[in-house]
């Protein structure tokens, strides 16, 4: 068997509903795209906001388990994913090019956008209510239903910079007026498209060419991202836009997803580059040609002569703990992208 790295959903839960747990007929998922032709590639640039909007009201159910309810409004929360800190002004980081801003419509009588994550936000329209043992059809929520995304540019970017797909915000709602826990289905999911942003700067690594690095045949133990390294040598050009001036300071990283067990290596899938089905127990390690650490989706300095450069990486297929890894082909994918100062 031969194995390479090229560079270049149902959910199922099972749980007891506890009193007030809003769950809707189902999930509403918006996704929101990001282009080039979106952005102004200048640091502090906003973008005009992006928006979502259902169109309608939607159905759900209210359930009562322990205790009648009277009269009350529904209260919402918004999960933000993790991995997103706060980077002022309402907005989060979403990468280190990228700022962006969430904020979903709450209906009732409260109509009003609220800056997600929040907590307990109350629709402040008392009118449902629901018995004990019994559930309650709702159907005119329109908390959810519509909101807008707003990102800013955090500093420019060189070459282009990889946004994979991300789930962003999930909402959720629950009836009563005592403070208490939500549910885990959501009414409404916001997700990031996958997108590569490409803009008129650029760095061509390796002449252009894509980077295929062929690990060969290897054992399911001993991948410990030390053993079977292969070093991968690159040169890289840049050029265009502000690179026609002084010369600049260049740092260049690998983008792309990482496994579930440590953000640090590439995760890896089975049967072809473009699949979807996820190896859980193996990830490429990199490291710098000096043998330094190289992590996943970070920046390093490189020297340059003019707008030439050398640079390069060293691979290596890396196991969680010492778990045997089932035979088969894998593959893994990701982009080198470049930034300056």
């Amino acid at each position: 068997m031969r194995y390479s790295l090229l560079m270049a959903g149902l959910l199922l839960s099972c749980q007891a509903l506890a009193n007030g747990y809003v769950v809707p007929d189902s999930t509403h998922d918006y996704y929101i795209g990001l282009d080039k032709a979106d952005i102004q590639n200048q640091a502090g640039y906003v973008t005009n906001a992006f928006t979502w909007d259902l169109g309608s009201t939607y159905p759900g159910t209210v359930t009562c388990p322990a205790g009648d309810i009277s009269k009350s409004a529904i209260h919402y929360k918004a999960v933000m994913s993790s991995g997103l800190p706060s980077a002022g002004n309402g907005f989060v980081r979403l990468n280190d090019f990228l700022d962006m801003k969430v904020e979903i419509w709450i209906a009732g009588t409260r109509n009003a956008y609220v800056v997600a994550p929040f907590d307990n936000e109350s629709n402040n329209y008392v009118s449902h209510s629901c018995k004990r043992g019994e559930s309650t059809r709702v159907d005119n929520f329109g908390s959810g239903s519509k909101g807008k995304v707003t990102f800013r540019v955090r500093k420019p970017i060189i070459n282009g910079v990889q946004i994979s797909d991300r789930q962003v915000v999930e909402m959720f709602g629950r009836l009563g007026f005592t403070v208490g826990d939500f549910n885990s289905v959501p009414m409404s999911r916001i997700t990031i498209s996958s997108a590569i942003l490409y803009v008129p700067e650029k760095c061509v690594i390796n002449g252009g060419q894509t980077i295929e690095v062929e690990f060969g045949d290897l054992p399911s133990t001993g991948l410990d991202g030390n053993n079977f390294e292969k070093t991968v040598p690159l040169t890289f050009r840049c050029e265009g836009g502000v690179f026609e001036g002084p010369a600049l300071k260049i740092n260049l990283g690998i983008s792309g997803r990482p496994t579930s067990f440590s953000q640090e290596y590439l995760r890896t899938t089975k049967e072809s580059y473009q699949s979807t089905t996820i190896i859980p127990n193996l990830g490429i390690k990199f490291k710098q040609l000096n043998g330094d650490s190289l992590k996943l989706n970070e920046f390093y300095p490189v020297t340059m002569q003019g707008n030439i450069g050398d640079w390069g990486f060293i691979a290596a297929p890396i196991a969680s703990g010492s778990e045997e890894v089932a035979a088969g082909d894998f593959y893994a994918t990701a982009t080198i992208v470049a930034e300056f100062q």
